[in-house]
């Protein structure tokens, strides 16, 4: 990558949790995990990017267990998604029909979202599920922004508009059903 994504800031410091509006928890028969602009080159030495990189690894890799579908969007994309996962490109259009179009073919009602630029792409990517009734998870540490402040306004928005906020501890737990 040619510039840092983010200032660097302390993950664990963004985690912290918002009020939950919803008391919904995450299925794996109802779940997909998005992938917002997470290059294949993902920068990994410097936080919050490797506590990003870790959190999505972990979650990747539970919901390929779980058979829950990955999703990836970018607006440039470097390579391919990975096996099992799908591709929404350009997500600058009308982001939210193939993004709908993604949840309906597996038949999920729950959105994962997770991803680089908490503050717009992210946020937007969980306004229209939302409107439409999709229960939108926010992993708060598995979104970065440009800077800490940034981040946490981005889940407190996400909370205040309907999407329920969760660390990937918490999303694993309740996915593998042994955390409600």
């Amino acid at each position: 990558m040619t510039r840092p994504v983010a200032d660097p800031y302390d993950m664990s410091a963004a985690a912290v949790l918002p009020e939950r509006a919803s008391a919904w928890t995450a299925s794996a028969q109802r779940a997909l995990l998005l992938m917002h602009d997470v290059p294949l080159d993902l920068e990994r030495d410097v936080e919050p990017m490797t506590t990003l990189a870790h959190n999505l690894d972990q979650l990747r890799a539970t919901c390929h267990e779980l058979g829950v579908p990955v999703a990836r969007s970018a607006v440039r994309f470097d390579g391919g998604p990975g096996p099992g996962e799908h591709w929404l490109a350009d997500l600058a259009g009308d982001h939210f029909t193939r993004l709908r179009d993604v949840l309906d073919s597996f038949g999920r009602d729950q959105l994962l979202v997770t991803g680089i630029r908490a503050h717009a792409a992210c946020l937007m990517s969980a306004a229209g599920p939302a409107l439409a009734g999709v229960q939108v998870f926010c992993v708060a540490d598995a979104v970065v922004d440009r800077c800490l402040d940034d981040h946490r306004k981005a889940v407190r928005a996400a909370a205040d508009h309907g999407a329920t906020p969760v660390t990937t501890g918490q999303v694993i737990g309740q996915l593998l059903g042994v955390l409600l």
